[in-house]
């Protein structure tokens, strides 16, 4: 599964930091940060906890 969010991530330190954050949460498979579209897209399996990952991220 994917989901996809819309955020506000102005440079690659920021971007690295984000998926350092958040790419070990339970159920997190995979992180990806694009600076140009605003966006940030997460693989994760059906136990991902949104919740914490949003927290986690900022968004």
């Amino acid at each position: 599964m994917q989901t996809l969010y819309q955020t506000t991530i102005t440079d690659r330190e920021s971007a690295d930091k984000l998926v350092a954050n958040t790419i070990t949460l339970t159920g997190v498979r995979w992180v990806d940060v694009n600076i140009t579209q605003g966006s940030v897209m997460v693989t994760h399996d059906d136990d991902y906890d949104e919740a914490s990952f949003k927290a986690l991220a900022g968004i």
